[in-house]
């Protein structure tokens, strides 16, 4: 998934200090619980991203609504995004807070599609297959989709890993079209 430069920074800024404070997990779950709330609950995001709605309140809400459910630090740090207007960024902070947790716990994400739901052998065997390519703890996610014909394609960081029977079809033709000429 993808997250703007602005998202990146406050998210580093954030990890940079939970990190001191050895309390990124917690720090992660507290604001994957915030942008949870905001997806399900349209009257919540309407709140938090309008503009009519003045950062004082944002941060009134903030102050007296979030007493004891939250750290500290994720609270100070929700304080200083609604003094900022930056609240409409919670959800893509998040992301590139757990792509920071992810770097440095040597973990990468990704998506595996294919024709046909796979077991659970199938998926072990893909996740070390992955995982052995790229040096990391691999956490894969699989979804359902009828356009590929035969194998599947994983979507890994910045690899794609095509072992679909078109992808093997379109090599096998280009090559027969090399000979050719």
């Amino acid at each position: 998934m993808r997250y703007s430069e602005v998202a990146s920074r406050y998210a580093k800024a954030l990890f940079m200090l939970s990190k001191e404070a050895g309390s990124q997990n917690e720090i992660y779950s507290q604001l994957q619980f915030l942008a949870d709330a905001m997806e399900k609950d349209p009257e919540i995001m309407t709140f938090l991203t309008s503009p009519l709605v003045t950062n004082e309140n944002k941060e009134s809400v903030f102050k007296n609504g979030l007493n004891g459910k939250f750290s500290g630090e994720t609270k100070s740090f929700l304080l200083l995004l609604a003094k900022k207007g930056r609240v409409e960024l919670i959800p893509e902070i998040v992301l590139a807070f757990q792509s920071l947790i992810d770097d440095a716990n040597g973990i990468t994400r990704g998506t595996v599609k294919s024709p046909v739901p796979l077991s659970q052998e199938e998926q072990k065997r893909i996740e070390d297959t992955v995982s052995r390519y790229t040096g990391k703890k691999v956490i894969l996610s699989y979804e359902e989709n009828k356009d590929i014909i035969g194998g599947l394609v994983a979507e890994v960081g910045s690899y794609t890993f095509d072992d679909s029977l078109t992808s093997h079809l379109t090599r096998l033709n280009e090559e027969l079209n090399r000979r050719a000429q």
